[in-house]
């Protein structure tokens, strides 16, 4: 059965002993965000807990952070064990679910309309302190494309600039700036709907690399085997979330810029400042015993990781054509998004190099930077062996392709401004490193297969 909210997952989550709850009073200021840098330190990849914050200063809420964390509670959200995730995603976004619309839900229980809209009422971080100010970290956008009504829901930095006005980061590829441009085109302002504090569900499909005009919350309803709950906005004319915690109506009016930014990204650099679209606010709803929900962000490993890195491995799978592809993993180092290790059954020599291009050539892997195509014998998940494959199967002369003035993330911190205004464009790295067929490699040093057995059958008499 699928999680009806976030309070049932973190119940879920409570019961398994994946969650931290932090009494103290913390600050807002700076605390949180060192908080989180140090459980997410301390716990590793896979150790680290969700971190709930009873007692924030100057605010009554509580605060839950970094719940999709570790693979093991990605796929508590989904109900799926490790192994089979991929193999779950595939199966179940085959047949997309429509959102069901409702008259009303939890998240009506408080309207806030006008000059009683106060986005300072949420305990939202200052995370670092070069940050340029509060910022959301885990919000649900959700707009419609102007001309065509079809619904995106995506998710996009979002910096506080005062009680009823918030600005966003929506580089030239997110489907929301394609629905603000038509919008501007008109006119008219662009509808925009923040629904914060939801099912895992949602998140996940919000963040996760679908084609373009894929409505995200039919895929959230086929993650979950049922369809989201949908209720209307107070003042403009969208459906949110029933089961959010806190939803944020406004509009994005053309012509109105305001600077957002720095703030301390994925990448573990801080992206830059500049005049960017700002979303006035006409109306907030909330629960009203509210849990705000948050994501940290800044120098991996942390949720991004897992959330947009589980997503896209998905998602490639499910969209590169060629036939053999057997695990894929994004590193945690790239955030989940700047490098992509493929491990294949390789057909031919100069196999890996067709595959890394047919990465490039996806959705999923249009923001990769880095494409490390490996045998089916090395596990992409591990780190060692990908290393191995890479200084011992690769010819730099043969092996190793760039490729030019591609598509990147706005936010790779190796361009320049210039590159960065011009459309966020850099060169990107195919690196095959798969034995060759026609002249292989000096024997590996492995023990031989029967002794290995035998020692795997009495590995208790050995201590192992």
């Amino acid at each position: 059965m699928p999680y009806r909210d976030l309070r049932e997952f973190l119940k879920r989550l409570e019961k398994e002993g994946e969650v931290l709850k932090i009494e103290p009073e913390v600050d807002l200021m700076y605390e949180v965000g060192a908080v989180c840098r140090l459980a997410l330190d301390r716990g590793g990849e896979e150790r680290n807990k969700a971190l709930y914050f009873s007692r924030l200063k100057g605010s009554s809420h509580p605060l839950v952070i970094n719940l999709l964390a570790t693979r093991k509670r990605f796929c508590l959200a989904l109900e799926c064990s490790p192994e089979d995730v991929h193999h779950e995603w595939i199966r179940r976004t085959q047949k997309p679910i429509a959102p069901e619309l409702v008259k009303d839900g939890p998240c009506k229980e408080v309207v806030r309309v006008g000059k009683d809209v106060n986005l300072f009422q949420f305990p939202i971080p200052w995370w670092h302190n070069l940050d340029g100010g509060h910022y959301i970290t885990f919000p649900c956008h959700i707009s419609k494309d102007p001309e065509t009504g079809i619904r995106n829901a995506g998710m996009y930095r979002t910096m506080v600039h005062d009680e009823r006005t918030v600005g966003i980061l929506a580089a030239p590829y997110r489907h929301i700036r394609h629905h603000f441009e038509k919008a501007h085109a008109q006119g008219k302002p662009l509808p925009v709907a923040i629904a914060l504090g939801l099912d895992p569900a949602l998140y996940i499909a919000t963040v996760a690399p679908f084609p373009f005009g894929t409505d995200e919350l039919a895929m959230a309803g086929a993650l979950r085997g049922e369809p989201v709950q949908m209720v209307p906005c107070e003042t403009i004319p969208l459906e949110v979330p029933a089961c959010a915690e806190v939803v944020i109506e406004g509009e994005i009016p053309p012509g109105v810029m305001r600077d957002e930014g720095p703030f301390g990204e994925f990448t573990g650099y801080y992206g830059d400042r500049a005049p960017r679209p700002v979303i006035q606010v006409k109306a907030i709803t909330h629960r009203k015993d509210l849990i705000f929900q948050e994501s940290y962000e800044g120098l991996p490993h942390h949720e991004t990781c897992v959330v947009s890195g589980i997503s896209n491995e998905a998602e490639l799978i499910r969209q590169c054509p060629l036939p053999g592809i057997k695990k894929v993993h994004f590193t945690s180092g790239g955030g989940g998004y700047l490098h992509a290790v493929v491990s294949v059954k390789k057909a031919y020599d100069g196999y890996g190099k067709m595959v890394g291009l047919s990465v490039l050539g996806t959705t999923a892997g249009r923001t990769v930077k880095i494409v490390t195509v490996v045998d089916d014998d090395i596990d992409p998940n591990d780190l060692a062996q990908i290393d191995w494959a890479v200084t011992t199967r690769t010819r730099v002369d043969r092996d190793i392709e760039i490729i030019k003035d591609l598509s990147a993330n706005v936010l790779d911190p190796t361009m320049t401004h210039n590159e960065r205004r011009g459309g966020s464009r850099t060169d990107k790295m195919i690196i095959d490193a798969t034995k060759p067929m026609l002249e292989p490699l000096q024997p590996e040093c492995r023990p031989q297969a029967q002794v290995m057995e035998q020692v795997l059958r009495n590995s208790a008499k050995y201590g192992l």
